[in-house]
């Protein structure tokens, strides 16, 4: 139980880097770095999608 809620909260926080560092790259020199973006787009499904409880 305590490893689901650690993927999922590191999930969350690869998500947040990807997309911050794709933003900065946009807003400081016009163009997206699409390894950055895809990878916070993977890490938020997978951290959305990682059931946190077990179903009985």
């Amino acid at each position: 139980m305590l490893f689901r809620w650690i993927i999922k909260l590191f999930c969350f926080l690869l998500a947040v880097l990807g997309i911050v560092v794709t933003g900065i790259m946009y807003t400081k020199l016009s163009f997206i770095d699409w390894p950055y973006l895809i990878g916070g787009a993977f890490f938020l499904a997978v951290g959305i999608f990682v059931p946190v409880q077990k179903k009985n």
